[in-house]
């Protein structure tokens, strides 16, 4: 059954109705391959010989398009002549073969013009008798021989009761632009065009061919993808019926083997020309234009107009784009191999000199352009297209494309430097995935980098890369050979040398001490600090500053708003985490925290695990100096969850000393004995994080009641600190932790000789967190009745800084102090405060130790779960305290901290009784009905206000 096909059926009915009283006529069906012209030939073949006509149906084959007379024979031989007929026929198409072959013409050879008259004169006298439709698929496969025949005989039907019907497909350089011509201007043709199926013939065609019914059919999403082609549609419902359920809720198109096949035949039944510009359109993809595909067919913008909408009438494209992506690449898998990157290339380069965006020309780059050598001009441009497209990829955060394009540059690129420079960038986008990953794509420069001479920047980074790594030994070659040939290196590299030697002097002191930054050729011949190294420069100031002792906090603030100004990429991570670290080691830990979770923000959806990890092992750090040692260990979880512990190199040891010691604050001893059996090679004790780590298993030795091996690698810890020149306290107590080792064996007198030479090394800084645990440890080697007033100026720092864990552990022994001196009430206040904040913090050994019956059952808050970085919430009396005047909240903070109310009026040098009238608006404001109640954390700011 017909469908969308009736006018072009009543037309064609017409010309053979006018045929059989003796009116011959002529029709011409054309439309692309698929339209359904075939379908409408058939149709009218059964109209015909339901009506006792004859009917000859010929079929043109590309296979005899080259045999003679082959259409003509076929037309002849179906006709049921008498044996007289059938002898002159036989005697004709003799004769025809004698006269030879000639080109088909305007006009006929006399010989074959004395055959055509004959045959011709065979059908008109059968036709007398019976009308004969002659219907002629494929025309265009004919032979030139036939066809010329068929013109003599189509110029004579108007008496005779004879009817032609030739079909055959659009092509903008028909194979036989002459008979083509000739037809159409016949006064007496029909010319009939077959198009698409519209969105409602495509809906009868799937309800006739399938057994949904019209609510479930998405005739709409049938059309989308087939564009209403007959033969389209077809496949679409055989790959339907292939792909399984019978009952489905929503039939929509499965596009499928068959779907990909009716593309293709298509394409190659559509005529070279057609099939090599469906080619360019699948290659060129968004790019598409007549003017750009003209120039890649050699032809004129109109013949490409022609073509490009021969495609979108065939359903395979859509004002010049591909349906759907499967035909699209159907079509590119059909290019022969030998073929593709020739086009690809062409297509890059059309699309360069056009001035298009880097991103759509290296598109056309990758994949096989790669396994053609380009002459060098070609390399050249293509390199530098794929580069600047890649930074663009990575400006949009498409980090995969972005590496993709950098390996290709790199395998195109025929200039040994620019290689080396394109897989230093290539290293540094996958060190965003992958550190190992990077190093090993380094380990292509790395013996070129120490047998050659590539005095460029990328020598300095690769020297970086090798120490992260803990390849020290490859790191020092190629620094030996740098200073080896000082004098003929640019000032940009002697620049690059003096800040990475710098970075090495707190980064990896023992390598450094092989280079003596003194005597540096970077410093021997500094040049110009240039923009690009800017930032480099001030964080590894800010660091060395910080870790050497010579930085005050004006030149921390200065720098640290210089650095604040940068965002994270693969050039700045680096100094970034750099200059929060020195703020972390300078005790700025409220700045570093709100720092770090700025740019955790603003990376949250940038694909780089390395630079989540980098910063979330930064936030670890920070929480735990900050009193949350269960955010500490969820931050520090998270990044090894971005890159494993292997891929982080020696700067492993920086994150686990945080998680051991964030295990060690909340008792949970053996998952930081877990975290010490990872391996820890010897390059990791020739870095600043060998020394985190030693001073954190130390701690762990204290942990599990280990004093000796503790007070070992505390020991080792401040040796190697004081000779490295880093001897800092935010980086690592080291003098507080041998104290306490000593005092657990027996030696008070060295833990006493520590002590003093700690708090000599804090002058100027004496309200810094690290101030306040060292006031701990003063105490604890003092004399008993000393003790609470130094405990208590702990605490006051502690609680200043924030430090909800060592706060608590100062809180206890002065619980202890006090209990020691007869002083229960004020030991039980103490104790009550410190139960309360180990607790809050998860410090499971400070709550066993403070509340020996819990010791058995864990301790409130000290289970591993889920909890946010922020401190807990304030108990609700504290909305009250923005009533609390300045005197009043003073002499609460105080009172909170367990200070007795003459001890209060000495401090704010008021009377006993004015205290008391304070305390008593206090509870009032704040409902509570003694000091034991009071919130400790909460009125914390008012102590300094």
């Amino acid at each position: 059954m017909l469908i969308e096909r009736e006018y072009e059926a009543s037309a064609l009915r017409g010309v053979i109705s006018n045929a059989e009283i003796g009116r011959g006529g002529i029709a011409f069906v054309s439309g692309v391959v698929g339209s359904g012209k075939t379908a409408l030939l058939q149709e009218m073949a059964d109209w015909v010989d339901e009506r006792g006509s004859v009917v000859v149906t010929v079929t043109c084959s590309p296979l005899e398009r080259d045999v003679p007379l082959t259409v003509v024979r076929q037309l002849f031989d179906a006709l049921p002549f008498g044996p007289e007929p059938v002898r002159q026929l036989a005697d004709l198409l003799a004769e025809a073969g004698r006269a030879g072959v000639g080109e088909i013409a305007a006009t006929i050879t006399p010989a074959h013009a004395k055959v055509a008259e004959g045959l011709w004169g065979l059908l008109a006298a059968f036709s007398e008798r019976i009308p004969v439709v002659v219907l002629i698929d494929d025309v265009r496969n004919s032979d030139a021989l036939s066809l010329a025949y068929l013109l003599y005989f189509i110029r004579r039907v108007g008496s005779a009761c004879v009817s032609f019907v030739l079909a055959d497909t659009l092509d903008p350089e028909p194979r036989f632009p002459l008979f083509r011509a000739e037809i159409m201007r016949l006064p007496a043709l029909t010319h009939i065009r077959t198009g698409p199926f519209g969105p409602a013939g495509v809906n009868k065609l799937l309800a006739d061919r399938s057994a949904a019914d019209k609510d479930t059919l998405c005739g709409a999403r049938f059309h989308e993808v087939s564009g209403g082609s007959p033969l389209l549609l077809q496949a679409l419902l055989r790959d339907l019926a292939d792909s399984v359920p019978t009952a489905r809720e929503r039939w929509e198109p499965v596009v499928g083997e068959h779907f990909t096949q009716a593309v293709g035949v298509c394409l190659r039944r559509s005529g070279p020309k057609t099939l090599q510009a469906a080619q360019w359109v699948a290659l060129l993809g968004d790019s598409t234009s007549k003017e750009l595909l003209a120039e890649c067919l050699d032809t004129s913008p109109a013949s490409a107009h022609r073509l490009l909408r021969i495609l979108d009438t065939m359903g395979v494209t859509d004002a010049g784009r591909f349906r759907h992506p499967a035909a699209r690449a159907a079509v590119v898998d059909g290019i022969p191999e030998q073929d593709r990157a020739g086009m690809q290339l062409r297509c890059a380069r059309m699309l360069y000199d056009r001035g298009a965006p880097a991103t759509q020309v290296a598109g056309h780059l990758l994949g096989q352009v790669g396994q053609v050598e380009l002459p060098a001009e070609q390399a050249a441009w293509a390199v530098s297209v794929l580069r600047e497209a890649a930074d663009r990829a990575l400006t949009d955060n498409r980090v995969e494309e972005a590496i993709a394009w950098l390996r290709q540059a790199h395998r195109l690129c025929t200039d040994k430097a620019e290689r080396g420079a394109i897989l230093f960038h290539l290293a540094r986008v996958q060190w965003r995935h992958s550190p190992r990953a990077a190093l090993r794509c380094l380990d292509r420069v790395t013996k070129p980098f120490m047998q050659e001479r590539f005095g460029t920047p990328y020598t300095l980074l690769l020297v970086r890369y090798l120490l992260i790594s803990g390849r020290h030994q490859e790191a020092q070659g190629i620094l030996h050979r740098l200073h080896r040939e000082a004098d003929s290196l640019p000032d940009e590299v002697h620049a690059e040398l003096r800040l990475l030697e710098m970075w090495m002097t707190v980064s990896f002191p023992a390598v450094a001490e092989h280079f003596p930054y003194d005597q540096s050729p970077g410093v021997r011949r500094s040049g110009p600090v240039t923009g690009r190294d800017e930032l480099q420069w001030q964080s590894a100031r800010l660091l060395v500053g910080v870790l050497n002792g010579g930085a005050d906090s004006e030149f921390i603030s200065e720098v640290e708003q210089a650095l604040r100004l940068y965002q994270v990429t693969e050039a700045t991570l680096e100094p970034l985490v750099m200059g929060m670290s020195a703020l972390i080691f300078a005790d700025r830990l409220d700045s570093a925290g709100s720092w770090c979770t700025s740019l955790m923000d603003d990376i949250e959806t940038v694909d780089a695990p390395a630079w989540h990890a980098s910063l979330s092992a930064l936030r670890a750090e920070i929480a735990l100096r900050q009193g949350d040692p269960r955010g500490a260990v969820r931050m520090g979880e998270r990044a090894l969850d971005f890159i494993d512990a292997e891929g982080w190199g020696v700067e492993i040891g920086g994150l686990l000393s945080t998680l051991v010691l964030a295990h060690v604050a909340m008792g949970w001893t053996e998952g930081a004995d877990a975290l010490l059996q990872l391996p820890a090679t010897g390059p990791l004790h020739e870095s600043r994080y060998g020394l985190q780590y030693r001073y954190a298993r130390a701690h762990h030795h204290l942990a599990v009641g280990r004093p000796h091996a503790a007070l070992r690698d505390f020991l080792d810890c401040g040796t190697l600190m004081r000779r490295w020149n880093l001897d800092a306290p935010g980086l690592a107590l080291w003098r507080v932790g041998a104290a306490e080792a000593l005092l657990l064996l027996g030696d008070q007198a060295q833990a006493k000789s520590l002590m003093d030479d700690q708090w000599a090394l804090l002058a100027g800084r004496r309200t810094s967190r690290s101030a306040g645990m060292t006031l701990r440890m003063c105490a604890a080697v003092t004399r008993p009745e000393r003790r609470p007033a130094l405990l208590r100026q702990s605490a006051e720092i502690l609680q200043s800084c924030g430090d909800r864990y060592e706060l608590a552990r100062t809180l206890a022994d002065l619980a202890d102090a006090h209990e020691a001196l007869g002083e229960s009430a004020r030991a039980r206040h103490a104790s009550r405060k410190a139960l309360r904040l180990a607790q809050a913090c998860g410090a499971a050994g400070i709550v066993a130790r403070l509340h020996p019956a819990q010791s058995a059952e864990p301790a409130a808050g000290t289970e591993r779960q889920p909890e946010s970085d922020a401190a807990p919430a304030p108990a609700p009396q504290s909305e009250g305290i923005n009533e609390l005047s300045r005197a009043e909240g003073k002499v609460a903070a105080l009172a909170s901290m367990g200070y007795s109310n003459r001890e209060i009026g000495d401090r704010l040098h008021v009377t006993i009784s004015t205290v008391e009238q304070h305390l008593t608006r206090v509870y009032r404001k704040l409902n509570v009905n003694s000091r034991d109640d009071l919130p400790t954390v909460s009125l914390q700011p008012l102590v300094s206000s």
